[in-house]
């Protein structure tokens, strides 16, 4: 709760000095006051978990009753879509629609007054391992009074705007926790921010290795229990015994039983070949339920009935799990 409000006082103080005096503000009613992006880099896995918290600035004299809009990456898997309290109340969920790139739901923002709001995804990299923020999408507009970046990664970073030109930060800071924040003061001129990072992305030809050696262990997970059949009938054929296995029970039981083999390995097969063939429904479904339990997750950590420890280190976990299943449904 503590970082909570320790990250809403941040926002307002950053919102103050850019509110007032602006050009770009007084052209429009509402603005952004604050835009904060906490970025979380799995390079390995070649994905991200994005963390954004959005504060919107009503400028005008009339109530605000559209919806507010912002751009997310077009492979990006929404988890959630909160709306902050000020006080100590726990953030409550925000129906949204979604049409390609653009994320909207529907708010109501008095005039001289302020909604923050937080949305959660995560998405697959580029093979370049590069993140791109849209700042600017073509059918909302907002002008931004400060940008935050988090990047939570060990490789180095580099920005760069829509036509490849560099963009430096106004201000770095390393952060305590981990990962380093980058900041750029409003208004923020650029319309697209492309985060690369140093590290390599696995080759086309390390995948295929990597492939290639996934389905020799398949295969010969597959195979073991006709192998063993076989060597035993041809040790038995020969006049030698037959391999002891206690556990398995192909090659147990009497010989005029060996035809119709029962539990034991093959059970182990059928699991395997169940788990390998997994419907695009059933993967469909795994996810909901892993999008829905960190849903609830994150509502209890606000709520302060799941300590901070206990929230990463779950969250982690089925954030990971939502990640598996998400490569699955892209190779289908």
């Amino acid at each position: 709760m503590m970082k909570k409000i320790l990250l809403i006082c941040i926002l307002l103080l950053a919102l103050a000095p850019q509110a007032v005096g602006s050009p770009q503000y007084a052209m429009q009613d509402v603005v952004i006051g604050a835009y904060l992006v906490d970025l979380s880099y799995n390079i390995d896995e070649g994905t991200a978990i994005a963390r954004e918290t959005i504060v919107f600035v009503n400028n005008g004299d009339t109530n605000h009753t559209d919806d507010l809009c912002v751009a997310i990456p077009a492979n990006a898997e929404v988890m959630h879509v909160s709306k902050m309290d000020m006080g100590e109340a726990p953030p409550t969920q925000v129906l949204h629609e979604r049409n390609g790139e653009i994320l909207c739901w529907n708010a109501t923002i008095v005039p001289g007054s302020m909604a923050m709001y937080t949305l959660t995804y995560v998405m697959t990299i580029t093979e370049s391992g590069e993140f791109v923020k849209n700042l600017d999408p073509a059918v909302v507009n907002y002008p931004i009074g400060t940008f935050k970046l988090k990047v939570n990664t060990d490789a180095r970073v580099e920005f760069t705007d829509g036509v490849d030109n560099a963009i430096t930060p106004d201000e770095t800071s390393p952060e305590e926790g981990g990962g380093v924040l980058y900041s750029w003061a409003g208004p923020v001129a650029f319309k697209e921010l492309h985060v690369k990072t140093s590290q390599p992305q696995p080759s086309n030809m390390d995948k295929w290795i990597v492939y290639g050696i996934i389905a020799v262990l398949i295969l010969a997970a597959l195979s073991y229990p006709i192998i063993h059949v076989r060597n035993n009938k041809l040790r038995e054929k020969e006049g030698g015994n037959k391999l002891s296995c206690a556990s398995c029970s192909v090659c147990s039981g009497d010989d005029e039983n060996d035809e119709e083999p029962k539990g034991g390995d093959w059970d182990e097969m059928d699991e395997i070949i169940t788990e390998i063939s997994q419907t695009e429904e059933d993967l469909i479904r795994k996810k909901r339920a892993i999008l829905a339990v960190l849903n609830k997750l994150e509502e209890d950590r606000d709520a302060g009935a799941v300590s901070d420890a206990d929230y990463k280190r779950l969250s982690s976990k089925y954030e990971k799990q939502a990640i598996e299943i998400m490569k699955q449904l892209d190779q289908m």
